[in-house]
């Protein structure tokens, strides 16, 4: 069956729905229907997943799940953030509130299986690059990313939960890779308590206020998006965690502690590390990921090519990330561009005064003096 053909199916299964007679679920199902919510079955890649033929009472049952978690985040607190989204804070993080709703649902349906690999990252601290690399490296064909985004290799299982139909992950091929922001406290048991593995990449938090802060400026779609937040109001906010997924600190600091205690389950890395030394971190990747490297590649060259073609200068050139939108399902236009600013290492000294950047180290080292957790560039 085509891709266009998978596509008109979906959209028949979401305006079919038996409208049940709660006013809330009936309010539901007619936002499922609309041209926005039918924008989040369009990835190629994943929409295999909400194909899966589902009763009248699934559908049902999915419906009010979905509304009672709506329900549950309309009661937590809420915040203004830096990306000027509003946040809720749940379990001393805080999460876009449209997120929050597949948050909930993983803790209910999601299942990992013992080969999958999670790569976990603070926003805006190499998620795509670690994509790219995790791809590369579990395929073993770092070509194909020459037509495809990084974000198109592996989907953040929070975003695949957000919404009222639940995916069905077994149609994906094993090892599956998945992505996510959710800082390890709030894992599902599932995932923390199973045998599959989880990659973690961290960046020092000057560079991620920075990188965050420019990314936030284009997230929004041209008809709303507001005015520009100053940097010194951005940075201030960071400073007290009113980012999504924030506070960073916390955030590293729990994958970190979990490295340390389960080095089998966590790898843990830097970024600073990966720039300096790039093949010796996809070796760690692969070894971690039990895909190492043969004699034979490692003659022929493959790590040097996985790390040409995942760099940033090469995927950024490439026009399948030059072109094109996403986050349309969130109410956003963020566009393919945007994931490739700059990727340098200690590019806050170009954006923040001497002043700001004393005041960011000064509450780094207040939140990590008691942790073995230092950075590369400090």
């Amino acid at each position: 069956m085509s891709y266009q053909n998978i596509v008109h199916s979906i959209n028949i299964l979401v305006t079919s729905f038996t409208v049940p007679s709660n006013p809330k679920v009936q309010e539901e199902v007619r936002r499922m229907s609309s041209q926005k919510d039918k924008e989040m079955f369009s990835n190629p890649y994943f929409i295999d997943c909400y194909y899966t033929p589902k009763t009248k009472e699934q559908k049902e049952k999915e419906l009010r799940a979905h509304q009672e978690y709506k329900e549950e985040i309309s009661s937590l607190p809420l915040q203004q953030s830096l990306q000027q989204r509003p946040l809720r804070l749940y379990k001393g993080f805080w999460f876009h509130e449209i997120i929050l709703p597949g948050i909930l649902s993983l803790h209910h349906h999601l299942h990992p299986t013992p080969s999958d690999i999670f790569l976990a990252t603070f926003p805006k601290s190499g998620t795509t690059w670690l994509k790219a690399l995790a791809f590369a490296i579990g395929t073993r064909n770092p070509y194909a990313l020459l037509s495809r985004h990084p974000h198109d290799c592996s989907p953040f299982i929070e975003g695949f939960f957000s919404g009222p139909r639940l995916p069905d992950l077994d149609v994906l091929p094993s090892p599956r890779q998945f992505a996510t922001h959710i800082p390890y406290s709030v894992l599902p048991n599932s995932v923390r308590d199973s045998p599959c593995r989880i990659i973690y990449l961290c960046r020092e938090p000057k560079d991620t206020l920075v990188s965050t802060y420019h990314y936030s400026k284009g997230m929004h779609r041209p008809e709303a998006t507001p005015q520009p937040m100053p940097l010194p109001e951005a940075m201030e906010l960071f400073c007290k965690g009113l980012s999504m997924y924030g506070p960073v600190w916390e955030h590293q600091l729990e994958y970190w502690q979990e490295s340390q205690s389960q080095p089998d389950k966590v790898l843990f890395l830097k970024y600073e590390d990966m720039k300096a030394d790039p093949e010796a971190n996809v070796r760690r990747m692969a070894e971690f990921m039990g895909r190492p490297f043969s004699v034979e590649e490692e003659m022929n060259g493959m790590v040097g090519e996985i790390v040409r073609l995942c760099s940033f200068e090469k995927l950024s050139q490439l026009e399948v990330n030059k072109v094109g939108v996403r986050g349309k399902e969130f109410g956003l236009a963020i566009k393919n561009s945007s994931f490739f600013r700059n990727g340098k290492v200690g590019d806050w000294r170009e954006h923040l005064t001497e002043e700001m950047a004393e005041k960011l180290d000064a509450i780094t080292q207040a939140r990590m003096y008691q942790s073995s957790l230092t950075y590369s560039n400090d």
